[in-house]
């Protein structure tokens, strides 16, 4: 067996390239579109079939495979010691409709990448090293999104969790054969994932891989404005309360303060309702839905402010009555120092300067963060694309950031 020591200061991999990039393709098999993509959404029957794969996989390699209400999976590596707390690696199998082969999937199978690397070594950890999947990640079929990690973080109300092609989520877990037990077993000392950047910016740094410094916060508001309907072509442009005018108004009073207000805002204008939607009627109400985001919260305090102001100006400027309400709140996640630091560690060790950045997108990792110490790494997207058959991340930067976790993982797992 290695040692540790032996191990970080090796040129060579731990891991198994070409091993870890046919476990990606092989599931894609299952649920394939064209295009190259996958659809496999949660607790589908393509669900339940990648998740039997992943199980058998797991005990070849070794682990005890087990599921807890919520439908989440865990293979656990046994450590050495018994009641050691636990390190877990993990993301998730399901995709969206249009979905690619390595948003989630890539975090689950590195996780047993790692594990097959520690069996092809004889490393026998101190601590257990655990590889998880979460349930309904995306949050196609149900609602809300997220919906296993938050239920084994103890933050999710059951019978809140609904489905969108109406079917129970509880049901369908039965259906799947993945209604599992209370958690038992172990403890989580710490948590990692890796997950594709689902966004531009290692591509524009040339860099492999990224360290992540958190997962931005998120806010939702909506946005009405009532003015009053009238027949385009017989009322004066100078006597309307067009409702739309001062939407538009504001859309653009926003977007461009926030391109001067920080370079990690993230304003976006999700959705425009108007009525009555009729071609030659001026609407009369309107409605804008906002999307806000940043990792800091005094920012979006400041933005919401600078977010208020602009609709009292646009309505006054039509002649419409408004009204500005915050409708959903997703407070900043920062993610653990000591783990960032060895993560950037173990990427200098492969020979990769990473790039520190944040998520600007929602994932198990944030609320795994609430209860235990978090780290992601990030592994460079081609043009940022996911969500989306064309979704791709190179097999190079794949077993990059994969060699990267499992280095970080096996100096957690390994320390007394």
């Amino acid at each position: 067996m290695d040692s540790l020591s032996e191990l970080a200061a090796g040129a060579d991999r731990l891991i198994d390239p070409q091993r870890l990039w046919s476990t990606i393709m092989e599931i894609a098999r299952i649920g394939a579109i064209p295009g190259g993509g996958s659809c496999r959404l949660s607790l589908s029957d393509e669900d339940r079939q990648a998740r039997d794969l992943f199980a058998s996989w797991c005990r070849e390699a070794g682990c005890d495979v087990r599921v807890d209400p919520y439908g989440n999976m865990f293979a656990v590596r046994a450590g050495k010691g018994a009641g050691q707390p636990s390190i877990l690696i993990g993301s998730h199998l399901d995709t969206q409709p249009h979905g690619g082969r390595f948003d989630g999937v890539l975090g689950v199978l590195a996780g047993l990448e790692i594990v097959r690397t520690l069996n092809d070594r004889g490393i026998v950890t101190e601590r257990p090293v655990v590889v998880v999947n979460w349930t309904n990640e995306e949050g196609v079929r149900f609602k809300p999104g997220l919906t296993g990690s938050a239920g084994f973080a103890g933050y999710l109300d059951p019978a809140a969790v609904t489905g969108s092609d109406g079917e129970d989520f509880f049901a369908e877990l039965r259906r799947t054969g993945y209604a599992g037990t209370a958690r038992e077993g172990f403890d989580v000392l710490a948590y990692y994932e890796l997950h594709i950047e689902q966004g531009p910016v290692l591509e524009r740094a040339d860099a492999a891989v990224g360290v992540v410094e958190g997962i931005q916060g998120v806010r939702w508001y909506k946005v009405s404005l009532a003015g009053r309907d009238a027949h385009a072509g017989t009322t004066p442009m100078d006597s309307r309360k067009d409702s739309f005018m001062a939407a538009a108004a504001i859309a653009l009073d926003l977007r461009a303060t926030a391109l001067k207000h920080d370079p990690d805002l993230r304003f976006t204008v999700g959705k425009v309702t108007v009525e009555p939607n009729s071609v030659n009627t001026v609407p009369g109400h309107a409605e804008l839905l906002i999307d806000l985001r940043h990792g800091d919260d005094r920012v979006l305090d400041r933005f919401e402010d600078i977010i208020a102001a602009a609709v009292k100006r646009g309505a006054a400027r039509e002649g419409v009555d408004c009204a500005f309400t915050r409708t959903m709140t997703v407070p900043p996640v920062t993610f653990d120092p000591a783990m960032q630091e060895r993560l950037v560690e173990a990427a200098l060790q492969v020979g990769v300067v990473p790039e520190r950045l944040p998520s600007g997108a929602m994932h198990d990792a944030s609320n795994m963060a609430r209860i235990a110490p978090t780290a992601m790494v990030f592994v460079q997207s081609r043009d940022g694309i996911s969500h989306n058959p064309a979704e791709w991340s190179s097999p190079a930067h794949v077993a990059t950031a994969c060699e990267v976790l499992a280095r970080a993982v096996l100096s957690h797992a390994c320390e007394s």
